[in-house]
């Protein structure tokens, strides 16, 4: 009889301490940090034409966004519970995006040739002077409002979707490499310019755009793993879109595109100004 009335508090305890802890989730506001991986996705190549005299080609271009490699980001953010349902956030993103690369492969002499498209090399007299490859980075600083359901707030467990407005920085910085090294074998400056300048297929990546500001949206669900009352971790992830100035790709001889990627981003949650309101 005594070990069942021991087994009786016991529950009663475990169930009012379970439900303290719940009811100690309902905070007004929650500081999120995370970490993130982006995938760039969409169409890899065009046709490009040319006009040469009285003849047109056409061949296969590499689009600019879609080429680049996985990056990584970095965000901060500040939410506030506005009721159990509907939740208001702004945040600040840093990413980075490298290792652009495209593979050309035609056929030459019979035989199939792969190359890399940013590959360059430097000859003198059929003798290779210096050989190696060019370099595209990208910078993206994004600025967002993102409103936010929950499923199931104040639960240990609580899925949300969320769709974020995002206004973006991004800039692209592509180093030519052939450039420094044209100048350490001991040509000059001035005639390489010259060269590079009179340059009119997007091979060159002449007038690269360095810079673009735009509007983004980002829609994605995602779940939070409440650890204690004021601390937790968030997985979340959805389809990023970014407008790129599509006059800006003009002038660099590129096919005007967007940014477009999936992302993924981990992270930890601090939530505190606990209300009975909420």
């Amino acid at each position: 009889m005594k070990s069942t009335y021991i087994t009786y508090v016991l529950a009663i305890l475990l169930i009012l301490t379970s439900s303290n802890i719940f009811a100690q989730f309902e905070n007004k506001v929650t500081l999120n940090v995370s970490l993130g991986a982006i995938q760039p996705v969409g169409q890899r190549e065009y046709i490009y034409q040319s006009r040469n005299g009285a003849y047109l080609n056409t061949w296969l271009m590499p689009y600019l966004f879609s080429n680049f490699d996985c990056g990584g980001a970095f965000t901060g953010a500040v939410m506030f519970n506005l009721n159990r349902s509907f939740s208001l956030g702004v945040g600040v993103t840093m990413e980075r995006i490298g290792n652009w690369e495209y593979i050309d492969e035609y056929t030459m002499n019979g035989e199939r040739v792969e190359n890399n498209f940013l590959s360059w090399n430097i000859t003198q007299e059929s003798s290779i002077l210096d050989e190696g490859v060019n370099e595209l980075n990208m910078y993206n600083l994004g600025i967002g409002v993102f409103p936010r359901i929950n499923m199931a707030y104040g639960k240990r467990f609580n899925p949300y979707v969320f769709v974020e407005v995002t206004f973006n920085y991004t800039d692209i910085n592509y180093i030519d490499n052939r450039r420094n090294s044209w100048i350490e074998l001991g040509g000059s400056e001035q005639d390489y310019d010259i060269w590079y300048n009179s340059l009119t297929s997007p091979s060159a990546y002449k007038n690269t755009p360095q810079r673009s500001f735009g509007i983004g949206l980002y829609p994605g669900i995602g779940f939070d793993y409440n650890i204690n009352s004021n601390i937790g971790i968030f997985v979340h992830g959805g389809y990023s879109f970014i407008s790129i100035n599509k006059a800006d790709l003009e002038e660099a001889n590129l096919e005007p595109e967007n940014f477009t990627s999936a992302k993924i981003e981990v992270g930890l949650k601090f939530s505190f100004l606990r209300s009975k309101d909420i």
